[in-house]
């Protein structure tokens, strides 16, 4: 009986101990990424239960999960593959977030406070009221050109991005102070911080990209400034070549743009990945659009280019995303291990180039090509987005031959 007794308490004990685990107070925290040597990208966060947290970047909201286990607590994207793992000790985080198929990882820390950046903003209207040019890697073989929104919001801050010919950087949040900028962004995949010196009419800094990516970016005051045309980049080599395609779904089974379910129809054809931030944009405004309109005699398919290292990680990664979005056209592995674009090329022989992800080619129900949309601003650009949105629907009425 004593025996019994003794076993019964320490289950019992284990029992409450594992119950009693500590987990993250609710309310607001700030998280941050160590880019460089006691450098950090700070965002903020809420932890709503014991399962979610989301992370607000301006007026975008990030669902995250929460899992305990043992010691450790990780906060996992509900879309991309990086996830954050941590020892939490009173309320506060230390570890890392990772991206496994990439090998990256940088350190994390957070704790509990709702002020990003912990500094009192002050107004600039020169920066919020005009547009901006700026040059990424400037005097460099690699050198490219941007346009910077920046839009004032709350107690002086700012919400902002850089939008490029390629895609946008998302909403990022900071402000302005002394000549300085500071602004941020997190979403699980993109991981963005900007520092700047303001002076007169030009901005120069840098740009980090988590702990892997540094760079110099200047920028000067030009209203007038314009990107290329995002239809005029990716073109078909020759007016008789057509756009082809022949890959598995996530069932295994061979898709392909000859087959009959595609006869007679027009098509919208998107090369993306599930781990880029623009794909996902852009992604969520097609399943949005879809479910809105009525859509006859057009089909939509995604081609996914995956840096997932093995073909059941892919697949996994394709299937997540498609859950979470709730996408009910198919997505079909078209490479994994590399998202490598030259690689991606090579597919599709037919075109000059591949340059983004996404990119969207519109066909025909002769399956000729009419237009090809490259890379994809989204909502944080607000009239460029509002534009793509104008020019799509316009694009999908001529498909449909309204």
């Amino acid at each position: 009986m004593r025996f019994f007794l003794v076993v019964f308490g320490c289950i019992l004990l284990i029992s409450c101990n594992s119950e009693d685990s500590e987990k993250l107070e609710l309310g607001d925290y700030v998280g941050r990424l160590e880019v460089e040597n006691n450098k950090y990208l700070p965002f903020n966060f809420s932890v709503t239960n014991d399962s979610t947290l989301v992370v607000q970047n301006s007026s975008e909201i990030v669902d995250f999960s929460i899992v305990y286990s043992k010691d450790s607590i990780f906060i996992k994207s509900k879309v991309f593959e990086g996830f954050i793992k941590g020892v939490l000790v009173e309320n506060k985080i230390n570890g890392f977030f990772t991206i496994e198929s990439l090998d990256r990882s940088v350190p994390f820390s957070s704790y509990k406070n709702n002020n990003r950046f912990n500094i009192d903003f002050d107004e600039n209207k020169k920066l919020t009221l005009n547009r901006w040019k700026f040059t990424f890697n400037p005097n460099k073989d690699n050198a490219s050109f941007s346009v910077g929104i920046f839009n004032s919001i709350g107690e002086n801050e700012i919400s902002a991005t850089f939008r490029t010919t390629t895609g946008d950087y998302g909403y990022m949040h900071g402000g302005y102070k002394e000549n300085k900028i500071v602004l941020s962004t997190f979403n699980g995949s993109r991981a963005y911080l900007f520092e700047a010196e303001m002076n007169k009419d030009s901005i120069e800094g840098v740009m980090y990209a988590g702990n892997h990516s540094k760079t110099i970016v200047k920028g000067v005051l030009d209203n007038d400034f314009e990107l290329s045309n995002e239809y005029s980049l990716t073109s078909i080599k020759g007016k008789n070549q057509k756009f082809d395609f022949s890959f598995e779904n996530t069932l295994g089974k061979l898709i392909s743009i000859d087959d009959k379910f595609y006869d007679g129809k027009s098509m919208v054809v998107q090369l993306m990945g599930s781990w880029c931030s623009n794909c996902l944009d852009e992604s969520k405004f097609y399943v949005d659009y879809m479910n809105k309109n009525e859509l006859k005699d057009i089909e939509f398919v995604a081609l996914a280019f995956e840096y997932a290292k093995t073909k059941d990680d892919a697949l996994n990664s394709i299937q997540k995303l498609k859950k979470q979005l709730g996408i009910n056209y198919p997505i079909l592995l078209a490479q994994y291990g590399s998202s490598d674009k030259s690689r991606a090329l090579e597919k599709f022989p037919m075109l000059n180039k591949i340059i983004s992800y996404p990119t969207t080619i519109f066909l025909d129900k002769n399956k000729d090509v009419i237009k090809i949309h490259t890379g994809f601003n989204g909502p944080a650009t607000g009239e460029k987005y509002t534009e793509f949105i104008n020019e799509f629907n316009s694009t999908i009425k001529f498909l449909q031959g309204n």
